[in-house]
């Protein structure tokens, strides 16, 4: 009987290793539906509602026919650019010029330029010379002025160094350049 138990738990034990290892899988999860299918925030659109409109004697647009409400973006930009007729302005400018290069220069907007502007820039400049250069020099030379180094005396060195050279037992002093 003892046999038939342990064959019986060895069964067991073989069944609940292979489960164990088969709820890995996704193919079995998937197939027992058992994973989670998330939904798919692309697929997801909003659709805006139906709204009758208040006046119900519209005429219906015209196929094929722009937008009676809407400007094109290149007119827009224009009239924000030149409000002026640039032949006007270009006729109306002084000078030896050809049409040419008037109707160039009021496309340009020559004939709305500052005429003060060369005293603007100069004020400018005359406020960026005078500020104070305390921050930039104290940023750019941080070290301090140096005190001048001591002068070395060839003699008086040549002589330490031949008392060295001839008695080794005379310590230097890093402190002096004088011989012993």
């Amino acid at each position: 009987m003892t046999g038939r138990i342990r064959a019986r738990l060895a069964g067991t034990v073989l069944i609940l290793a292979a489960a164990g290892t088969l709820s890995g899988c996704d193919s079995l999860k998937s197939a027992l539906g058992t994973d989670k299918q998330p939904p798919d925030e692309f697929a997801v659109v909003t659709k805006a509602p139906l709204i009758i409109p208040p006046d119900f004697n519209l005429r219906p647009p015209k196929p094929g026919a722009p937008p009676a409400n809407q400007v094109s973006p290149t007119q827009s930009a224009q009239a924000a650019l030149f409000n002026a007729d640039p032949a006007t302005t270009a006729a109306s400018m002084p000078g030896d010029m050809s049409m040419g290069e008037k109707l160039l220069l009021s496309y340009a907007g020559a004939a709305n330029a500052d005429g003060s502007i060369r005293q603007v820039i100069a004020a400018e400049n005359k406020k960026l010379q005078a500020s104070d250069d305390g921050f930039t020099d104290s940023l750019m030379f941080w070290k301090g002025p140096t005190a001048p180094a001591e002068a070395v005396d060839p003699d008086a060195e040549a002589k330490k160094q031949a008392a060295q050279k001839a008695d080794p037992t005379i310590q230097k002093d890093p402190g002096t350049n004088n011989a012993p």
